[in-house]
């Protein structure tokens, strides 16, 4: 296998795990819309409605009649990218032979449901079932950028089924614990670009156009994880919830169709590790109409070490290991404080501050992950119609720094290297419906 086909299929693959339009690395964290309102803060311990089941199992206890939570995210992302010089070719040159030097808008509208039920048994005892998604992205650059084996067309989807059981011990204490089965489905694009090397450029990839597709990766597959969760009620006013959610390892499995294989398509397999979670939250009620509520969230980012696929057809002289990169991301921290205020029975209104650290230093960030460090500022509001039904909304600003760095395009003799600038923000809406039974 080429040095050039690695490469790319590692850019391709990474393609998955970057931009500006999520929380840091590639974590979405849209599992609820009342959330969303408040930018995530104290969310394992606020419990208002049956989305709490994506945060904190043990939260169940809180209800004691059947809750439904329902809602739609849209993330609406501007995100853009730059390169520089390419190798040797300026951005003249490369106009010369048809490729643009900058992306806008690479980073297409997304939609992220939930759906959340919980079921009291007795007075201590609660089950529950959430679906929602905390992981994907997905990106589009054009067929025309230069820096192609890093750029393409990428789609990851993940889907988590939550059931989750939870008992009270006393007053004052609740435990939770579920598990998760993951779905995820990828299917991703990379093109020439300036490996192509038509005209004034040089040649690196034989009998391609800039715009040829050198790599062609789809498929799908499933992971099991876990989850704990406690919860401390000090009193009717104060209460703590800390949560732990496993690390997840899903085994896509599908094909790969590119240069490498003459175009025809092979089977292949690639690993992808979803971090675990740590997650801690408070919430006061200072009085009948103010709270306040915040969470210090931790990522275990770290386990995300290399990359690797595999396939019994490839031919690269490694028993069947079609790549494998290096990572080495670092653990990350998520901190975010909001408040509510309630204004009568009928209106409730949120406001929320969120830091996301990014787990990719400087010196491994990519073209293909520009991740920086994210500022969101949330604002939201309840509907209440009457005891039964209830209506969330919710908005976010995500403010993400402009970043640079210098990729690798192509790996060998022939290295093509680049500089490169990349940042954006997101704009997120929400909206959500709550029923009690």
């Amino acid at each position: 296998m080429s040095s050039l086909f690695k490469k790319s299929l590692v850019a391709t693959s990474l393609s998955l795990l970057a931009v500006q339009a999520h929380s840091a690395g590639f974590q979405v964290s849209e599992t609820s819309v009342s959330g969303l309102g408040r930018a995530f803060a104290g969310e394992a311990a606020i419990a208002d409605n049956a989305a709490v089941g994506a945060r904190n199992a043990a939260a169940l206890t809180r209800f004691n009649t059947t809750a439904f939570s329902g809602g739609l995210t849209i993330i609406d992302p501007d995100v853009h990218a730059d390169v520089d010089n390419v190798g040797a070719a300026n951005a003249t040159t490369l106009e010369q032979v048809g490729l643009s030097t900058n992306e806008k808008d690479l980073a297409p509208t997304e939609y992220v449901p939930n759906f959340h039920l919980i079921q009291p048994v007795d007075d201590r005892l609660a089950v529950g079932f959430s679906a929602f998604s905390n992981f994907g992205l997905s990106t589009e650059y054009s067929k025309d950028f230069a820096a192609g084996p890093a750029a393409g067309d990428t789609s990851l989807i993940t889907m988590n089924f939550n059931p989750n059981v939870a008992y009270k011990l006393n007053d004052q204490w609740s435990i939770g614990a579920g598990v998760s089965a993951i779905y995820a489905d990828a299917e991703l694009n990379r093109f020439a670009g300036v490996a192509a090397g038509p005209g004034p450029l040089p040649q690196k990839i034989p009998g391609t156009t800039p715009q040829s597709r050198i790599a062609h990766l789809k498929g799908d597959g499933w992971g099991f994880g876990w989850n704990l969760g406690t919860l401390w009620e000090l009193d009717k006013n104060n209460r703590f919830g800390l949560t732990y959610r496993s690390q997840t390892d899903v085994t896509l499995e599908g094909d790969y169709q590119g240069i490498s294989s003459s175009n025809q398509k092979v089977d292949g397999e690639l690993e992808l590790s979803l971090p675990e979670v740590i997650e801690f939250s408070g919430f006061h009620q200072l009085n009948q109409q103010i709270a306040m509520h915040y969470s210090a969230m931790y990522v275990g980012w770290d386990t995300f070490e290399e990359l690797k696929a595999t396939s019994a057809q490839c031919n690269d002289g490694t028993s069947g290991q079609c790549l494998r990169k290096e990572e080495g991301w670092d653990n990350s921290w998520r901190y975010a404080l909001g408040a509510t205020y309630t204004m009568d029975d009928h209106w409730a209104f949120r406001a929320g501050y969120a830091y996301d650290e990014s787990p990719v230093s400087a010196e491994k960030r990519t073209l293909s992950i520009p991740d920086s460090d994210r500022h969101w500022w949330s604002l939201g509001a309840t509907y209440t119609a009457n005891e039964n039904l209830s209506i969330d909304a919710g908005f976010a600003f995500l403010d993400g720094d402009q970043v640079g760095g210098t990729e690798e395009l192509v790996s060998g003799d022939a290295a093509t290297a680049t500089d490169f600038s990349a940042g954006g923000d997101a704009y997120i809406y929400g909206l959500q419906l709550n029923y009690l039974f």
